[in-house]
């Protein structure tokens, strides 16, 4: 097998590290976290490697560690707040494990359609409120009953927030708007993603948020892995440094005319169920690979014989202020066929 980079994979630092989250302002969208998915192992790729925790902070740190598939753990909500009250999980439909295993919770409610909506097409609309104020999504399910589009891969997480009315279009000549002319149309500033695994006994989604970058652009999984700079090129500061997140929440903001409103989130299933959730977190509680482990202060944690397959992460959380450091090289492995 060939090795693709060695040496400093990954770093990240608890409360100091930044992000960019898409949805606050330009002058402000650095934000910290306590919790972070620091190395996402690449396609093809076998890694192996030992994560050093160092601690200066001039006091004792409990750290957490996890080995994870997601970057968010989204929980429905009970059975008895869903739509038709099932009787378990089970009716949902989330298919699970490939790149086309989509869900999202964005949604347009549109007026003054004209022509059919298929899945997989693009739509596009100006919003100049935004810049560029083209903005585009895929149409991942059509709902022509209730009116709703629900869509994946925004260009831009606040593409519905439009300043008035607004005409969108898809790829195959259908057309819809929305708007103060239009009662009861607006749409959602949710999220989307590939559903790495569905857990039909729990209720429990698994996502890969499309809106999530640390050495790997979550926007190509499963697409063109190898085509991004930032997982083949040996240089940790591009692969550390360049972090996107913009976490589920339990809320979305829907922009409409009569006023913005902030309803419970839901994903569409893959049968068309508005399916309510109640809870995210980032690692589940069987991920864990280390739980409040704690470490002195100047000293010097090491976790070693981390072995990662493809798009497996290590996820790593401390409230103080230590310095997470993975080490170790990527080889060239065989993909299954």
């Amino acid at each position: 097998m060939a090795v693709k980079q060695n040496g400093v994979l990954a770093t990240f630092t608890p409360t100091v590290s930044d992000y960019t989250n898409n949805t606050v302002a330009a002058n402000n969208n650095a934000i910290a976290t306590n919790g972070w998915c620091m190395y996402t192992c690449p396609e093809a790729t076998l890694v192996s490697a030992k994560l050093i925790v160092a601690n200066n902070t001039g006091g004792n740190a409990n750290i957490d560690v996890g080995i994870v598939e997601q970057t968010d753990v989204i929980q429905l909500d009970a059975l008895a707040s869903q739509p038709s009250t099932p009787s378990n999980y089970g009716a949902f439909l989330f298919p699970s494990g490939t790149a086309n295993s989509y869900t999202s919770s964005i949604v347009l409610e549109y007026g003054n359609e004209s022509g059919t909506f298929a899945v997989g097409e693009t739509l596009s609309w100006t919003n100049s409120n935004r810049s560029p104020a083209a903005q585009t999504a895929i149409i991942h399910y059509s709902d022509t009953v209730n009116k709703k589009l629900w869509l994946r891969n925004m260009s831009h997480p606040l593409g519905l927030d439009v300043p008035g009315d607004t005409n969108f279009t898809s790829s195959g000549g259908a057309t819809c708007s929305a708007g103060p002319s239009y009662a009861g149309t607006g749409g959602t500033d949710g999220h989307s993603g590939i559903v790495r695994f569905y857990d039909s006994l729990q209720g429990t989604l698994f996502l890969q948020n499309y809106e999530f970058r640390n050495n790997l652009d979550y926007v190509h999984l499963y697409a063109n892995d190898a085509n991004e700079v930032r997982e083949q090129s040996n240089n940790n500061l591009n692969r550390s440094n360049g972090r996107i997140w913009r976490p589920v929440g339990t809320t979305v903001t829907r922009y409409a005319a009569a006023g913005n409103t902030t309803p419970a989130t839901e994903f569409i299933s893959g049968n068309g169920i508005e399916c309510l959730i109640s809870s995210v977190s980032q690692c589940a509680d069987y991920q864990y690979i280390a739980r409040n482990k704690q470490v002195t202060n100047s000293d010097i944690f090491e976790l070693s014989g981390l072995v990662l397959g493809s798009y497996q992460s290590i996820f790593v959380s401390s409230s103080a202020a230590v310095s997470f450091s993975l080490i170790g090289f990527e080889e060239t492995a065989e993909t299954l066929s």
